[in-house]
C-alpha cells in the first residue's frame, strides 16, 4: 500500500516552522496509535490512542510560546517513515531552543501505528527548569589520554 497520503500528511505537520499543522496527520493515526518519548523530560512517556498523542502536545505546549519544527527531508522505507526535523521553540520563561529530533515512524495499511520521538532531552530539561540550554565546546581529541594508563583512548 502506498504512504503517500501520509507522507503528504507528515510534510503539513512538519514543515514550515510556524506553517506546521497536525490535522490531517491526527485523522490518519490509526485507534491503537502508539507515541513514545523518553521520560527524562516531564511531558516523556507511552501514550496510546488519538486522544492521548494530543495530550502530549498539549502538555509540551503548556512549557512553551511555541515549538515549531522544520523537516530536513521524510524518508519513506515502506514499513518505516523517518523524519528529522529541526526545532525552533521558546519557552513561557522565554528561552530559545534550538535543536535536532528525529521522529520514527511505522507504518500499517498507510497510516502510522507506532512512532517514537527521538529528542535532545538534556536541552529540553535545561530550558524546562528555566536554564538556558548548555553547549559544551568541541574538545580537542588529540590530547586525550585514558586517565589510568596515561594511553591515548582507543575507539572501536
Amino acid at each position: 500500500m502506498s504512504n503517500q497520503k501520509l507522507l503528504t500528511a507528515l510534510k503539513a505537520a512538519f514543515t514550515g516552522y510556524e506553517k506546521n499543522n497536525s490535522a490531517q496527520l491526527l485523522e490518519l493515526l490509526s485507534d491503537d496509535f502508539t507515541f513514545e518519548m523518553s521520560d527524562s523530560v516531564p511531558y516523556g512517556g507511552r501514550y496510546v490512542g488519538r486522544s492521548e498523542f494530543v495530550d502530549f502536545w498539549k502538555a509540551v505546549a503548556k512549557e512553551g510560546s511555541y515549538f515549531r519544527y522544520d523537516a530536513h527531508e521524510i524518508i519513506d522505507a515502506g514499513d518505516s517513515i523517518i523524519v528529522p526535523v529541526k526545532t525552533d521553540a521558546l519557552s513561557i520563561r522565554g528561552i530559545r531552543m534550538q535543536n535536532e529530533h528525529l521522529f520514527l515512524f511505522k507504518v500499517k495499511d498507510g497510516r502510522p501505528v507506532f512512532a517514537r520521538l527521538y529528542a535532545d532531552t538534556a536541552r529540553g530539561r535545561d530550558v524546562i527548569s528555566g536554564h538556558e540550554p548548555r553547549r559544551y565546546p568541541k574538545p580537542n581529541l588529540s590530547d586525550q589520554a585514558s586517565p589510568s594508563t596515561g594511553e591515548p583512548a582507543r575507539g572501536p
